[in-house]
Order: C-alpha cells, then structure tokens, then sequence
C-alpha cells in the first residue's frame, strides 16, 4: 500500500498553541487511533505526504511518527509503509480500536455548582493515573540523532552480558554527576528496567548464598512495581512497616528471622511520601552489616526531587561497599517504553551476577544500548531531566495550591516524582467511580498496601484515596481537571 492508499487524516494544526508541532502532529494522530478513526494495521500516510499536506517540515512530522512508534502505537518495517500498530489492543488494552463518534469535549456546571467533564466520546476521559512521565518532550533532534548513531554501529557486534562497555561506562558518569555516586563501570550491569533488575539481584544472592529461596523484606506500604516479584520467583515476603519519615529501621527484624534482602525506597517512599534521614539511613547500614542483609537501593525518583538536595545514596554511605546494589531505570526520566535500567552489584555478589548473565544471555538489544549510551553520553538526558524537574515541579505547585483549600481531603507532602497521593475521608472505590463520572481515570491506594498474592499489609490497612499522575496530560486538560479533581476527592463521607 502507498502512502497515496493510506487512510486520508485529517489533521489541524494551531501556530497560536503553546505545544510544538511535532508534540500536536503526535497528540492529533493518537487521538485519531485511540478514538478508532485509524485502526490496527491500517497505513498512515507517508512522512513527506503528510508535511506537504500539512505545509510543514518533513523533520516536524517523523519527529512525531519516532513519538508514537515509540509509545507503540505506530509499527514501521523496512520497505513497508508506517501502519497503526496490529496488537494495539494489547499494547493499549484500554483502547478497543471500534471506530466511535467523534464527540466534542466541554464541561458544564452542575445543579451543585461543580464543574463537571462531558463528552460523548469515551476517550474524553483524562487518563491520571499513576507512574507516567510526560514522554512526548524526548523526541527531538538528540533523539533522532541517538537512534541514528546506533543504526550505523555494526550490526554483527554481540554486547557483553553484563552489557556494552561504552553504556555502563556513561550510566557510571551519570550516576556520578545526577547522584554524586563515584561507581565503577565494572560493578554495574545492564538490565532491562527495574522489575528485571531485582529478579537478577534475587537469583544472585539466591545462588551466592547456595539457597533457592529466600526472605525478601518489602515495605509495608510500598510502591507496587517491584512488590510482586520475590513471590513470583517463590521467595519469602517479610513485609518492614514504614512511618512518614520512611522505613522503621528500629522494627526490622534480627537475628534468624532478618531477611536475606531488603527491598528500600530511601529517596522517595510511596505512598506515605517521606525520604529516609541521614539518621535512618546509617543506622540501616549498621543493621544490614550486623545481619548480613543485601540492601538492594530502589532510587525511585531520586533525579525528580524538589525539596532540598537529593540526599546521598546508601551506596554511597556504604564504606565497605558489600551491603548495597542500586537499582535504577530510565523509564520515568525518559519513557518506559526504552525498557532499560541498570544495577550495581558490590564485589561479593558480581561473581553470581556475571555467571547468571553469562548463561541467559544480554536482556536488551545492542541497538537500543548504543542509542541510550549516545543520550548519556552527550548530556541530553540530564538536559531533558533538568527541563523535566523544572517542569514537574511547576505542576506539583500547582496541585498544592488547589488542594490547599481541601477540608476532607489531604494531600500528602510531595518531596518530588510525578504522582500525588490524596488521603480522602469516602471508600477508595468510591472515589474513582466519582472521579471516572466527571471525567477522570485515577489510581487507588489499595495497591500500595496488598501483596502479589493478596494479603494485606500488616498494619490491616488498604489505604484510603486515590493517586493521581500529574505529568502526562497536556497543560489545558491539567489546568481544566485539577478543580474537578478537587471538588470530588474533597467530599464528606
């Protein structure tokens, strides 16, 4: 099919708008895929077709076609046209791929005085739920010219199991400069983002320590990306309660009932919001070292802090260096559908590391390490970090303000990342019902509080609210959302 047979779009473009063309290009193509106008497997036309129908540069469009192939909502082949992607609906489950009526967003006001969100398009709905960064301001020349470089690298080259030298060498400056963590390319190993990296840590210390399974300490809350991973493996969960300062070092447990591993926030713990003190976490290191505990470190957020200056790295405090392995991934800094982070391992687990890697082979593929090597390498990430915390840090003032005026709902204090947390005095369910009926799709605080096999925390809890991520919907529709957002979460019981 030529690009003249592909599906005719109609696009329009608004030179008054504050988003870039390529980010409006993106925004408008999605909408069309999302809504069904386009659907799986169908062509979209071609990236010179479209910019002169548009009358705009050929650059402006494929900057936004690399956007959406990255977020996989377009697939390219060589020789092939750009199609919408054939398994959108198992990429984006959410999005039924059915044409549907082109509805006009508005809001209006309710018997009550409320704003309330209409549409009579389902996909009116603002999608706020937790854990997505703002991805559509990566793309760019730096982006383009990384996957670039990396398409002209030979393509018979085999990268190392622990990963391409020249990567692990620019994460090891990274860390240095964004963490203050001097780290030596050698400890550290590639992975394909966090969930990847603690099972490579877990099976390691399992092999290490000649057990199969092991005791895992988690907190209790925490955040729930990495929670269901020691189960899955067979592991032992020995949940480790936390108060707003962080983990409760004086309520972990000793002797022949400490874990093996300790799974810990310090630089932003979810969802209570606190980061460990200087205190805590000295007084962690000496209960790992007396119980011989690795501390695995997830420096969730750590670059996307706010207040203050990020606090050291239990790596960093760890004189001897054979208690901590960092765990860290792009995917919040950059987009997850990169699907690459990194760990350090100390000297005493790299053997069992090395030897695990060696057998399964490299998890992410040599080209994607060259473009992310490139990125670092040439200080774009910590440009695009540094505009991305300016950025963030904006639209979490922004949430403060509203909800300074909340009299049922409380905020909880937000040090850095992308999510709000909002304690509320309705049932969670609730709440998200409410927030669905005016608009809104939001997360639950439940989550944070159950385990992979359904058991709740020890405290008895389940939370009580909703999460809400702030950093993907564009500036009119976080504007036009956050009274709504207040007016609904604020509500007695």
């Amino acid at each position: 099919m030529t690009a003249r047979a592909a599906t005719d779009v109609s696009l329009t473009l608004d030179r008054t708008d504050h988003r870039s063309l390529p980010v409006q290009v993106a925004d408008a193509l999605r909408a069309q895929i999302t809504s069904g106008v386009l659907a799986p497997g169908e062509s979209v036309p071609s990236t010179r077709h479209l910019s002169e129908r548009l009358g705009i540069s050929r650059g402006t469009v494929v900057t936004a076609y690399d956007q959406l192939l990255g977020e996989g909502y377009l697939q390219a082949s060589q020789g092939q046209p750009t199609v919408v992607h054939p398994a959108l609906n198992k990429i984006h489950p959410r999005f039924s791929g059915q044409p549907k009526s082109a509805g006009t967003q508005n809001s209006f006001r309710n018997t009550d005085g409320a704003t309330a969100l209409t549409d009579t398009d389902t996909q009116s709905l603002v999608d706020l739920r937790p854990g997505q960064p703002d991805s559509s301001r990566v793309a760019g020349p730096a982006w383009r010219a990384a996957w670039r470089h990396a398409a002209a690298q030979p393509t018979d080259l085999s990268p190392a199991p622990i990963g391409l030298d020249l990567l692990r060498e620019a994460v090891a400056e990274h860390l240095r400069l964004m963490r203050a963590l001097p780290v030596p390319a050698s400890s550290l190993v590639v992975t394909a983002g966090a969930r990847e990296g603690l099972t490579l840590l877990l099976a390691a210390t399992a092999r290490r320590n000649g057990r199969a399974q092991l005791r895992v300490g988690l907190e209790a809350p925490g955040h729930p990306g990495l929670r269901e991973v020691p189960s899955t493996h067979g592991h032992t969960v020995v949940p480790c309660p936390v108060d707003r300062n962080g983990l409760r070092v004086d309520q972990l447990p000793t002797g022949r009932n400490a874990p093996d591993v300790l799974v810990v926030t310090p630089s932003h713990q979810y969802p209570l919001g606190g980061s460990l003190t200087l205190e805590r976490r000295l007084e962690l290191l000496d209960w790992a070292h007396r119980w011989d505990v690795l501390l695995v470190e997830d420096d969730f957020d750590s670059e996307l802090r706010y207040v203050g200056s990020p606090l050291p790295t239990l790596s960093a405090l760890d004189a001897l260096g054979e208690q901590v392995a960092l765990l860290g991934t792009f995917s919040t800094l950059l987009t997850p559908s990169l699907a690459t982070g990194y760990v350090t391992a100390p000297e005493n687990l790299l053997p069992a590391v090395r030897h695990i890697r060696e057998t399964l082979g490299v998890p992410v593929a040599a080209i994607t390490q060259f473009a992310l090597a490139h990125l670092l390498s040439s200080g774009q990430v910590r440009r695009h970090t540094q505009r991305m915390r300016t950025e963030y840090r904006r639209r979490r003032d922004a949430v403060q303000a509203v909800f300074s005026e909340a009299t049922h709902a409380q905020l909880v204090p937000m040090h850095g990342g992308i999510d709000a947390v909002i304690h509320t005095d309705r049932p969670e369910q609730d709440v998200i019902a409410a927030c669905r009926e005016r608009g809104l799709v939001v997360g639950g605080q439940s989550e944070y509080w159950t385990w992979g096999d359904g058991k709740v925390s020890p405290t008895g809890d389940r939370g009580h609210g909703v999460v809400v991520g702030f950093a993907r919907p564009d500036d009119s529709d976080f504007q036009r959302v956050l009274p709504v957002l207040l007016e609904v979460c604020d509500r007695p019981e």
